[in-house]
């Protein structure tokens, strides 16, 4: 039978971020894809999101959909999403694959990624991305989005929910991995993080940019099927 996995979307996405992406691995897997709380038209908290409420809604769905250790893959949020609940309940996760994964949060860095997060200036300067934001998540309003997107960065920058100490007494395997080309996240604190964990392995996608939009799928099923050995 061929193993559960799931595909968790990022901040600012859906599970509909990950169809195509499913689509193409259910040769390999039997492929789930989830929505976190207040994301794909589900309704958005009046006080944003927060990780914890995230991963305890993602622990919840796990443990009363499968009578197995599930694989995680997890693109951006996704896969800190992941790892929080790794270090928390080992016995649910068999193995984690995470993707363009920003590890290290701090209010100084958080001032600088919630300038990304300006409806505003995104209205002037990308309208695509309310239109897809719109699409995405309709009934809910995007600029909701964006905000609620906002108060879980701020609450990162407060409290991580992990760093090195939860990260030493992981025991599932986390996989890395980092696109040669993702301007948002860097290899530094990538490779740091794959070195902390005792399971941790890091990995290079080569030209591959942050956004999941412009990630090679192609590249990523190969690189999944030869971590987890699929032939």
């Amino acid at each position: 039978m061929s193993q559960p996995l799931v595909l968790l979307h990022g901040a600012l996405g859906s599970s509909e971020q990950m169809h195509a992406f499913a689509d193409m691995l259910q040769g390999d897997f039997k492929v789930h894809t989830w929505d976190f709380p207040g994301h794909g038209g589900m309704a958005v908290p009046n006080a944003g999101y927060a990780m914890t409420e995230l991963v305890e809604a993602l622990e919840s769905w796990l443990s009363t959909t499968f009578d197995v250790p599930v694989i995680l893959f997890g693109y951006s949020m996704g896969g800190y999403a992941a790892t929080v609940l790794a270090c928390r309940r080992p016995e649910l996760i068999s193995h984690i694959i995470t993707l363009g994964t920003k590890w290290s949060w701090s209010p100084e860095i958080v001032a600088r990624e919630v300038k990304l997060l300006d409806p505003n200036v995104i209205q002037e300067k990308v309208p695509a991305l309310v239109t897809l934001l719109t699409d995405r998540h309709t009934p809910q309003e995007w600029t909701d989005i964006l905000h609620a997107t906002r108060r879980l960065l701020e609450r990162l920058g407060q409290d991580p929910l992990i760093g090195p100490s939860d990260l030493e007494g992981c025991s599932v395997p986390v996989d890395v991995l980092w696109g040669t080309e993702d301007r948002m996240i860097s290899r530094e604190e990538s490779e740091e993080t794959a070195r902390i964990l005792p399971n941790g392995q890091f990995y290079t996608l080569e030209g591959q940019r942050h956004p999941f939009e412009q990630v090679d799928i192609n590249m990523l099923r190969e690189m999944i099927r030869q971590r987890l050995s699929i032939t």
